[in-house]
C-alpha cells in the first residue's frame, strides 16, 4: 500500500513537474486539464535509490506515458550561465515592461535561461546579442525572436510573455 501511494505522489510531481511548462492554463482552473500519467512498466519511486544512485525516467508527453529506466549515478547539477538583474543594467539584454507596476529584467552571460517574464513589451539586444521566445499575454503559440546585436530592439503591439531568454 505505502508503495502504490509513493508510486500516486511520485506520478503527480512528475506530471505538475512537465506541465509546468506549458504556456496558456484554463483561466478558471489551471489544473483541471492536468491528467495523471500512465505508466509503463513498474511504477518505482525515485526515493527508492540505493545509496549514490538516482531514479532515471522517461516520458512521453504526447501518449502521456513514463517509463522508469533504472538507477544511474546522479549527473552535475546544472547551473545557468545567464545571469538575470532586476532592474537591468547597462549592457543586458532587456525585457522591458508594458507599465508600472511591473519591472525591467535584464540578462547576461551565455547560455539558455527559461522562465515566465509577463507583461513585457520590448526585448533589447545587449551586449552579447540575445533572442527569445514569446507568446501573446493571452495565450497561443510561441515565437522566436530574431538575433539582436547590441542596441537592436523590438516593440511589441500587446503585451507578450517570454518563456525562453538565449544568449
Amino acid at each position: 500500500m505505502q508503495f502504490r501511494m509513493k508510486a500516486v505522489a511520485l506520478t503527480a510531481l512528475v506530471a505538475g513537474s512537465m506541465l509546468a511548462g506549458t504556456s496558456q492554463a484554463s483561466a478558471a482552473d489551471p489544473q483541471a486539464d492536468v491528467q495523471q500519467l500512465r505508466w509503463v512498466g513498474s511504477a518505482v519511486p525515485s526515493d527508492a535509490a540505493p545509496s549514490g544512485k538516482v531514479a532515471s525516467y522517461v516520458a512521453d508527453p504526447a501518449a502521456g506515458t513514463i517509463t522508469f529506466r533504472g538507477f544511474v549515478d546522479p549527473e552535475p547539477e546544472f547551473a545557468p550561465l545567464i545571469v538575470e538583474h532586476n532592474p537591468a543594467q547597462s549592457g543586458d539584454c532587456t525585457l522591458a515592461p508594458t507599465g508600472v507596476p511591473y519591472a525591467s529584467f535584464g540578462f547576461r552571460g551565455a547560455g539558455t535561461l527559461n522562465g515566465n517574464w509577463s507583461n513585457r513589451k520590448r526585448i533589447t539586444g545587449g551586449t552579447e546579442r540575445c533572442a527569445g521566445t514569446y507568446h501573446a499575454q493571452s495565450g497561443g503559440s510561441s515565437f522566436n525572436t530574431p538575433i539582436l546585436a547590441s542596441g537592436a530592439f523590438i516593440d511589441f503591439t500587446s503585451a507578450a510573455v517570454f518563456t525562453q531568454i538565449r544568449i
